[in-house]
């Protein structure tokens, strides 16, 4: 990781302990743990690099307490509430919203004959559906992944400081 910083959700107001990670870190993490875990004998080892700069005291056992509870968390998140957390963001709702309204559109404007109008409504309709099918796909992806997560959630944490 660039920083201590990029490791974390930077809009949580949570203590660093209970802190999310980012959606980048969380998925290189287990996007690494999916590869490994192939060769894997034991169980496994969440081995972060951050900058030497950054280095505190007991910054160690914070880092370290936060990717377990992490992991906790996405495990019961991963196995509840994977599909509806995904609709459940406004930009979700009003893209399925939009993605309707502009069919219709583009389909009333193209009632009798095909016209480039209603052609580019059926592209902003596709377009309005790109952030809820991402977040659809994530959450299936990590529904997936969920015997990770709960081996994440075990794993011992070593930071090496670079």
């Amino acid at each position: 990781m660039p920083s201590v910083e990029a490791l974390f959700d930077a809009w949580s107001a949570e203590p660093m302990k209970r802190r999310p990670l980012s959606d980048e870190a969380r998925e290189r993490i287990l996007e690494a743990w999916t590869r490994a875990r192939k060769h894997a004998t034991g169980s496994p080892t969440v081995a972060l690099s951050l900058p030497a700069s950054e280095r505190r005291e007991g910054l160690e056992e914070t880092i370290a307490a936060a990717v377990h509870h992490d992991m906790e968390t996405m495990t019961v998140d991963s196995r509840r509430h994977w599909i509806r957390r995904s609709l459940r963001p406004r930009e979700s709702r009003i893209g399925i919203v939009l993605f309707f309204v502009a069919l219709a559109i583009g389909a009333l404007i193209d009632w009798g004959d095909e016209s480039f109008l209603g052609q580019v409504f059926v592209v902003f309709a596709w377009v309005a559906l790109w952030a809820p099918a991402y977040r659809v796909i994530t959450a299936a992806s990590f529904r997936l992944a969920r015997k990770y997560f709960i081996e994440l959630a075990e794993a011992d944490v070593r930071i090496d400081w670079d």
